[in-house]
C-alpha cells in the first residue's frame, strides 16, 4: 500500500530531519522503476553501478533539497529531480566509456523462457525489431519514450528534459508514430 506522504514530503523529512525511514519509502517506490530506465540504455553491469551513484547522489544532495514556494516558483518534483540526476549519470557513464549514449543489446537477450521454441524464436524476433526501431530514433524522440514508459508525466518530463510541455508532447508523439511506421516496415 502506497503512503499518502508525497515524494517531496519524504525526501524533504529525509533531508532537513534524517528520517531515514522516509529515505527508504523514496527508495521502494522508485528502486525497479528507477532500475528500468537505466537498464534500458546500458547493460546489466553498468545499470548496477550507475543506479549505485544515482541513490548515492539523492543522499549526498539531500540536505539541499528544497521545494520552492510561492505562486511564481514551480515546485521540484521528486521524481523529475531523480530522473533527471539519472540521465546526467548516465551521459558522464557513456563519456567515460568513450561511446555515445547508445542502446547496449549484450544482455538484453532475456525474454522470458517458454517451452515452445517456435515462440521462443519469434519473441527473439520481434525484440531485436523493437529494440532496433528504438535505436534509430532521434536522441530526443528515444529520451522521451523512454522516460514514458518509466512512467513519467509529461509535466515531469518537460522539467527533466528542460523542454516546453508542447514540444514533449509532440516529441512523444513523433516516437510513437516513428516506432509504429518502423516496426510496420521489419514486421509487416
Amino acid at each position: 500500500m502506497k503512503s499518502l506522504v508525497s515524494d517531496e514530503q519524504l525526501m524533504l523529512d529525509y533531508g532537513q530531519r534524517g528520517n531515514v525511514a522516509a529515505f527508504d519509502q523514496l527508495y521502494q517506490r522508485y528502486r525497479k522503476p528507477l532500475f528500468g530506465f537505466i537498464r534500458q540504455k546500458m547493460t546489466e553491469a553498468a545499470c548496477n553501478e550507475v543506479f549505485q551513484e544515482v541513490w548515492e547522489s539523492i543522499i549526498s544532495q539531500a540536505s539541499a533539497y528544497q521545494v520552492p514556494g510561492g505562486e511564481a516558483q514551480t515546485t521540484v518534483h521528486f521524481r523529475g529531480f531523480l530522473y533527471t540526476i539519472a540521465r546526467r549519470r548516465i551521459a558522464d557513464y557513456w563519456r567515460s566509456q568513450g561511446k555515445q549514449s547508445n542502446s547496449d543489446e549484450q544482455g538484453l537477450d532475456e525474454l522470458a523462457a517458454d517451452s515452445n521454441p517456435e515462440k521462443e524464436h519469434q519473441q527473439g524476433v520481434d525484440k531485436q525489431v523493437i529494440l532496433r526501431c528504438v535505436e534509430l530514433l532521434p536522441s530526443k524522440q528515444q529520451d522521451v519514450f523512454m522516460l514514458k514508459q518509466s512512467g513519467l508525466a509529461v509535466a515531469e518530463m518537460s522539467q527533466v528534459l528542460d523542454a516546453s510541455f508542447d514540444a514533449i508532447k509532440s516529441r512523444i508523439r513523433v516516437a510513437y508514430q516513428q516506432l509504429r511506421e518502423c516496426w510496420e516496415k521489419h514486421h509487416g
